[in-house]
């Protein structure tokens, strides 16, 4: 069966944008523009479900999907100044627990500048838990979309969108208001797409678990 992309949907064929990719996680295996990297104690997961991608991560740490090889430079082809990034996906594991989505200048590595969300499961009462966020560092600071933890754990369509100087984060097709954020983020060169599903504070028994069902990225 042939799958168009969620961009396809929406938008004329005509209309394509520059170096447009999509995955729909489905088959045995990912992609093998995937390259996967661990952190912390363990290996963590990568398991092709009938509900997509599972990624489980490391028990104290992170497992990470980008397009980083073994050595510097990382594959780059979107721009930092006009670009797009569409996930579909879940949060699962609920204690200590967070999915990172991001759009990011570096190796896996290395130091760099990214642009993107979290979605933080239950920690310790701290004011970052039950949050979906726009996170940055690359000035213009970190944004909640202000949904509550009630909708934490559900299936969400994210659109981040990197501008000239801006960047903003829609939740469920929200354009303002509550689902929606924005900030004064621009990094400072071309960017990845990369995947996190990561323990948050101290360990979580048999790790951190984020489902996604569809990547898509694309230049504007």
């Amino acid at each position: 069966m042939v799958f168009d992309s969620v961009y396809e949907m929406f938008d004329p064929l005509e209309d394509k944008q520059g170096n447009r990719f999509w995955d729909w996680f489905s088959g045995k295996s990912l992609d093998s523009r995937w390259v996967t990297h661990n952190t912390g104690t363990g290996s963590g997961d990568f398991d092709m479900t009938d509900d997509g991608l599972r990624i489980t991560s490391t028990d104290n740490g992170a497992t990470t999907m980008d397009w980083s090889d073994a050595n510097p430079p990382p594959t780059r082809p979107y721009s930092n100044t006009g670009s797009v990034m569409i996930v579909v996906s879940k949060l699962t594991q609920a204690q200590y627990a967070i999915q990172y989505c991001q759009l990011r200048t570096n190796h896996y590595t290395e130091a760099g500048e990214y642009v993107g969300w979290n979605t933080q499961g239950v920690t310790n009462g701290n004011a970052s838990d039950n949050k979906i966020k726009l996170i940055t560092n690359s000035g213009g600071g970190n944004v909640d979309t202000s949904l509550g933890s009630g909708v934490l754990y559900d299936w969400h369509v994210y659109k981040l969108t990197v501008g000239n100087g801006t960047s903003t984060l829609s939740v469920d097709g929200v354009t303002s208001g509550t689902g929606f954020a924005s900030t004064s983020s621009n990094p400072d060169a071309i960017l990845q797409p990369a995947i996190v599903s990561s323990a948050s504070e101290g360990s979580v028994t048999d790790g951190a678990v984020n489902h996604f069902r569809y990547m898509e990225c694309y230049n504007t």
